[in-house]
């Protein structure tokens, strides 16, 4: 994508008696992340559209999602872990990638 990265951007809608939320991204770290949401089992995400110039060129993709999928956090939560529960999540995320 040529979008410069101060124009890459994302918008969520829905209005209140929604069912489903649209989400568009021109963002690719979005996209990234919401590609990997809809390829997941039994997922309710869905890809809806994607845009594209007419070289070809992707510029953006449209998702959906039931709209209590979207929250607003109230506050920057922060986790520190000691090098034990490190090592154990280590782990656990290793035990489950393999299992992929």
């Amino acid at each position: 994508m040529s979008l410069s990265i101060e124009e890459q951007e994302t918008h969520i809608n829905f209005n209140r008696d929604d069912e489903r939320a649209t989400v568009y991204t021109s963002d690719t770290t979005m996209m990234t992340k919401l590609n990997k949401l809809v390829e997941l089992l039994d997922t309710e995400w869905k890809l809806e559209s994607v845009a594209k110039l007419e070289s070809g060129e992707l510029i953006g993709k449209t998702y959906s999602c039931p709209v209590n999928f979207i929250s607003f956090r109230k506050k920057k939560v922060e986790r520190v872990y000691s090098e034990a529960e490190k090592k154990e999540i280590s782990e656990r995320l290793h035990k489950n990638s393999e299992r992929s």
